[in-house]
Formats: structure tokens, sequence, C-alpha cells
């Protein structure tokens, strides 16, 4: 598994631990929480692509179920919003003080100066989650395609890295909060 690109592999301890230390407010938390979507599809992100009463957001035209750790940062976010700018016409959910007098999402910049800039890759927690749903429901290519929106030639390649994880039991240990790690060998 040598030649596999680092960032197709699962995230490692002290990538969650540098996660977990950065994001502390309700916007980094969030931007987290989502980041099994695209940056520009989170930046883009509106309060009516928002369904909270039945757990459900629509993340770039793809409906799907919101779970419980998304939906309580998104509510915390929420709340923190409401709190900052009551009267904002800005209709996207991650808003800051220049985009919330105005009806236009935050820039990529915003999401930058709240992960990448302080060591944390957004597209790093996306692809761990993609590793970990291709590990969690089997290794499907069309399913992964489908769920986070990509190319099936990406697809196949976290199928194919999820399939020889589940293949080689021994390489994969459960742990708290459904997080895994790849297990050292020692034969």
């Amino acid at each position: 598994m040598e030649d596999i690109p680092r960032s197709l592999l699962p995230m490692t301890d002290a990538e969650v631990l540098a996660v977990q230390r950065i994001a502390v407010t309700p916007a980094q938390w969030l931007i987290v929480a989502l980041a099994a979507a695209r940056a520009t599809a989170i930046r883009r992100l509106t309060l009516d692509d928002l369904d909270l009463p039945n757990r459900r957001i629509t993340i770039a035209g793809h409906g799907q179920r919101l779970g419980e750790l998304p939906r309580q940062t998104l509510l915390a976010w929420l709340d923190q919003r409401r709190a900052t700018w009551p009267k904002t016409p800005n209709r996207h959910v991650l808003i800051n003080a220049k985009t919330a007098l105005g009806t236009g999402p935050v820039s990529p910049e915003y999401l930058k100066r709240h992960l990448l800039h302080q060591g944390v890759s957004l597209e790093r927690i996306r692809g761990d989650r993609v590793l970990r749903e291709a590990l969690t429901v089997g290794a499907d290519p069309l399913h992964l395609a489908l769920v986070f929106n990509l190319s099936h030639t990406t697809a196949s390649s976290y199928a194919a890295i999820a399939q020889n994880l589940l293949d080689d039991t021994a390489a994969v240990e459960e742990l708290p909060l459904n997080q895994w790690r790849p297990r050292r060998r020692t034969s």
C-alpha cells in the first residue's frame, strides 16, 4: 500500500487531534462537520437547503440525511449567527461580518483562514470520510460516487483501498465514535 497517495489513506491520529485542537468555534466545527462536501458546496449552502425538523440537508443539489453531529453543529452555528447578525438579509448558512451585509457566500479565503492556514485540510477530512463510508457500507464505487459526488475513477480508487483494508481484517481495528485506524503489523 506504499504507492497509494497519502490523501487517500485514513487520517492519522495526529491529524485527527490537530482538527480537534484547531476547530474550536461553532463556524469551524460546522465546516468540519460538513467536510464530506466540497468547499465550494459548503460556502454556497443556504438556509433553504436545511430541513432541520426532518433532519435533511441538500448540498450541491444532493439531498441527504442530516446526521446528529452535523445537526448539532448547525444548531450551534445558527444560534451564534442569529445572535451576531439578527437582521442579515444573507441566506447563506456561513456568513461573516462582510457577507452579513449582503447576499453572497463567504469567500474561499474564509474557509482557508478557519482551517487550512492553521494546518487542517478540508480535502483531507473529506477523503477520510469517503474512505470510512466505503469501509462501513462496503467498497461500492457507485455508492461512493453518488453519496460524495465523486468521479468514477476517484470512487473506484477509494473502493479499491477500502476493499484491501476489508480483506485484511487484521489491519483494521474498531475505535470509539466509529473512528478507525490501521493497526501496525507485527509479523
